[in-house]
């Protein structure tokens, strides 16, 4: 069997007309949507070369503040380390007077001190006596001193000075404040 149809065809038209219109309106549209993004990316970026260019001249004239500042900072650690230099020098100025008059109130006629030296923590004591009793008794009336600990009794000797028999002696003892 065949088969007629007999319906009219309708007619192709010709669609190369309707294509290049619509992308010729897609290319324009995309043109124009292109150009916006150009021209704000492009207004974008002076912006930001302004904004640059105003915090490179913000940093200079900020400079001199800063090297002003380092200087400061400099100073103030020079200060502190002479501040604590000064603090030192007060906590230990008393020690040495202190030391001596203690001693001064422990000494008995029978002695006699050629020497003290204070080195660091350290004291040491060198000096004459008559009698061993006396040195005995200086050794521990200096021990019972509230600053000092640790006396030792380093050396006591019999020595003749200027035609006397004496106890030549040396004590030391550790201070603590």
């Amino acid at each position: 069997m065949i088969r007629i149809n007999l319906l009219p065809v309708p007619e192709k038209r010709p669609t190369t007309i309707i294509d290049l219109q619509i992308f010729s309106f897609l290319l324009f549209l995309g043109l124009v949507i292109v150009g916006i993004l150009l021209y704000s990316t492009n207004k974008r970026i002076s912006e930001l070369s302004s904004r640059i260019e105003e915090t490179k001249k913000r940093i200079e004239s900020l400079d001199s503040v800063y090297k002003e500042y380092i200087t400061m900072e400099r100073e103030k650690k020079e200060i502190q380390k002479r501040l604590t230099i000064v603090q030192t020098i007060k906590k230990g100025r008393a020690l040495p007077a202190r030391i001596m008059y203690d001693i001064s109130g422990i000494v008995k006629e029978t002695i006699w001190l050629r020497s003290i030296k204070k080195v660091d923590a350290q004291i040491v004591i060198e000096g004459r006596s008559i009698e061993s009793e006396s040195v005995a008794d200086f050794m521990e009336q200096f021990s019972k001193l509230p600053y000092v600990r640790n006396v030792e009794l380093l050396s006591v000797e019999e020595t003749v000075e200027e035609g006397l028999p004496v106890k030549k002696f040396i004590l030391q003892g550790e201070i603590t404040l």
